[in-house]
């Protein structure tokens, strides 16, 4: 009997973790039978006006505009993008933090809360006139590699005038992008210029846009 209810207290135990297990765990998107993009995960991308490869003139901060865009789809590794202020906002998606709404469960680096790289909240990308969700189908395997370089870096200093060679210091698509450059082997600067900007990682040819909202 008292071997019974033991097994009884176990199986409760494993349902009520598994109910705390988060509600997106697992890959999202894949490549179909014939390696290719299915339609679905290859959404068009914005037609952006270039840059000048110049520092950005501030921090990303918060945006001054609101769009609704879904995270239901993203993976670890995945880059999520904000455009529609002077410089946007970047960051990487993980997955194993996205336990509800609110958590904060994107590395990226900025001023606020505090100096350097933290996690923040998806809603953060909300709050611009357009945010995509990005992936690297030809990497994508690569994507908890990258997030764990990302989460590596936690508390190192924000400085947005630093080179894209500094692995010392970041700002917000700086870190995604060494991100996948040590770990994958691919450059995701669209314009291979000193800085890499949000936008430069919507730009390059080897992302793929898989969600976009405005």
């Amino acid at each position: 009997m008292k071997s019974r209810m033991a097994l009884v207290a176990v199986c409760a135990s494993l349902v009520v973790l598994a109910s705390a297990l988060p509600a997106y765990a697992g890959p999202h998107k894949s490549l179909d039978s014939n390696g290719r993009i299915p339609k679905k995960w290859d959404l068009e991308k914005p037609k952006v006006t270039r840059h000048p490869d110049e520092a950005p003139p501030t921090a990303s901060g918060n945006g001054d505009g609101r769009n609704a865009l879904t995270f239901g789809a993203f993976d670890s590794g995945d880059m999520v993008v904000g455009l529609g202020t002077a410089t946007g906002h970047a960051g990487c998606w993980a997955d194993s933090r996205h336990l509800t709404a609110e958590s904060n469960c994107v590395w990226s680096a900025n001023t606020t809360p505090v100096n350097g790289v933290q996690l923040e909240r998806p809603r953060k990308f909300q709050s611009y006139d357009y945010a995509y969700g990005l992936w690297v189908p030809s990497k994508a395997t690569y994507g908890n590699s990258v997030v764990s370089y990302c989460a590596a870096q936690a508390g190192e200093p924000y400085n947005i005038a630093s080179s894209k060679t500094d692995y010392t210091k970041w700002y917000c698509s700086k870190l995604p992008w060494v991100g996948w450059k040590l770990k994958a082997a691919v450059d995701l600067d669209a314009d291979g210029g000193y800085w890499v900007w949000p936008v430069d990682l919507v730009n390059d040819s080897q992302t793929t846009v898989f969600a976009s909202a405005s």
